[in-house]
C-alpha cells in the first residue's frame, strides 16, 4: 500500500463532461412506434470524463485544482455547480457557441440500453489556450503532478498539450496523461501516458500478441515519447509495467466481480496521479490503482473509490494470499 498521510496537490486539465442519467423500468412497447417504453424513476447528473478524475481525486482526499473550458448554456453552468459541490479550486472559462459535453445514459433494470450525446468536438479558441497557459504559468508551483484527461473534445490541443508538458517538466512537475487518438507526439515528454493494449500497438507499430512484444512496446513508448516510466494496460489481465531493471512485469487486476466498467479508465488515471504525485514508485502505484479500479468496476454508473474501501480490498487480498499459502502447505 503506498503511503497516504500526506494528501497531494494535483491539477487536472482536460475535457469536463456532464453524465446523465436516466433510470427506469421498461415493460411495455408503445403504441404508436415498434420501440419500448421506459419509464422513468430516477435522474442523476454527475460529473464525467476529467471530472470524474476530479470526483475520484476529492473521493481519495487529494487536494484538487481543475482548467478547462466550457459552453455559456445551461449545461456550462450546471458543471460549474457540480464542480462547486467538490469545493475544487476551479478555472474554468466560457466560450461562446460552444457546447459542454453532456452523455446521457438511459438505464433500465440496472443495465445501459441507450445514450446519447450533446457536445462541441472543435478545438478551443487561441484566445482561451492563452489564459490557462497564463494561469498555469501562475500557479506552477502549487503542484505536486498535474492529468491530462484528454477525450478529444478539444480543450487539449496540441500546442497547448505541448506547452503544458514543456513547462511542468521545467519545473518538476510531474504530468500523467490519458490519451486520446493515435499521435502521442502530443504527449512528447510526459512523466507517464497510460495507453490499452491496442493503443500502444496503434502508437508503436508493434502487434502485441505475447510477452516479448509487450516488453517491446514498453521499452518503445518510453524511448519514443521520451516518458520517465511506461505501462500499458491489459483490461482483465491487469496492467504491464516497464520495470527498474528495464524487464516486464505484468500486475494482475483484483479478482472480484465487475458490474459496470463506466469511467474506469478516469478512476485508473486518477489513482495513478495520486500515488506519483506522492513519490511513490511505479510498482506500488499501479498496485495501488489496479484496487482502485476493482473497487469502481463493482459499483453501477460514473463512480468514484476512497481510501478506506481501497484498504478493504487490500485486506481481502492479504487474506485470501495467506489462506492460500496454508492450503499449499497442507496439501
Amino acid at each position: 500500500m503506498i503511503k497516504t498521510d500526506v494528501k497531494p496537490k494535483i491539477l487536472v486539465i482536460g475535457d469536463l463532461m456532464i453524465d446523465a442519467y436516466l433510470i427506469g423500468s421498461c415493460d411495455r412497447i408503445a403504441l404508436d412506434a415498434p420501440v419500448p417504453v421506459l419509464d422513468i424513476k430516477e435522474e442523476i447528473d454527475v460529473l464525467g470524463g476529467a471530472g470524474n478524475v476530479v470526483r475520484n481525486l476529492a473521493s481519495l482526499g487529494a487536494k484538487v485544482s481543475v482548467m478547462s473550458v466550457t459552453g455559456d448554456g445551461q449545461n456550462g453552468k450546471e458543471l460549474k455547480h457540480l464542480l462547486d459541490q467538490l469545493e475544487t479550486k476551479s478555472f474554468i472559462l466560457e466560450q461562446k457557441g460552444r457546447k459542454t459535453s453532456r452523455k446521457t445514459r438511459i438505464m433500465s433494470n440496472g443495465k445501459q440500453i441507450f445514450r446519447f450525446d450533446h457536445e462541441s468536438k472543435n478545438n478551443i479558441s487561441f484566445d482561451n489556450v492563452k489564459k490557462l497557459y497564463s494561469k498555469l504559468q501562475e500557479k506552477i508551483k502549487a503542484y505536486d503532478a498535474i492529468l491530462l484527461a484528454d477525450y478529444g473534445k478539444g480543450v487539449l490541443t496540441r500546442d497547448f498539450t505541448q506547452k503544458i508538458i514543456q513547462y511542468a517538466n521545467k519545473h518538476d512537475v510531474k504530468t500523467i496523461v490519458d490519451p486520446y487518438g493515435d499521435d502521442y507526439s502530443k504527449y512528447q515528454g510526459a512523466y507517464l501516458i497510460i495507453p490499452n493494449k491496442d493503443e500502444a500497438s496503434k502508437v508503436t507499430g508493434i502487434d502485441i500478441d505475447n510477452d516479448d512484444r509487450l516488453l517491446d512496446a514498453l521499452k518503445e513508448i518510453k524511448n519514443k515519447f521520451e516518458t520517465k516510466e511506461a505501462i500499458v494496460t491489459l483490461s482483465e489481465e491487469g496492467v504491464a509495467v516497464l520495470n527498474e531493471n528495464n524487464k516486464l512485469s505484468v500486475l494482475p487486476t483484483v479478482p472480484l466481480e465487475v458490474f459496470d466498467v463506466t469511467g474506469s479508465g478516469d478512476t485508473l488515471l486518477a489513482s495513478m496521479g495520486y500515488a506519483l504525485a506522492g513519490n511513490n514508485d511505479i510498482i506500488s502505484s499501479v498496485e495501488f490503482a489496479n484496487l482502485a479500479t476493482g473497487v469502481v468496476l463493482r459499483k453501477a454508473g460514473t463512480s468514484t473509490v476512497s481510501i478506506d474501501e481501497i484498504q478493504s480490498d487490500q485486506t481481502y487480498l492479504d487474506r485470501k494470499i495467506i489462506e492460500r499459502n496454508l492450503s499449499c502447505k497442507l496439501n
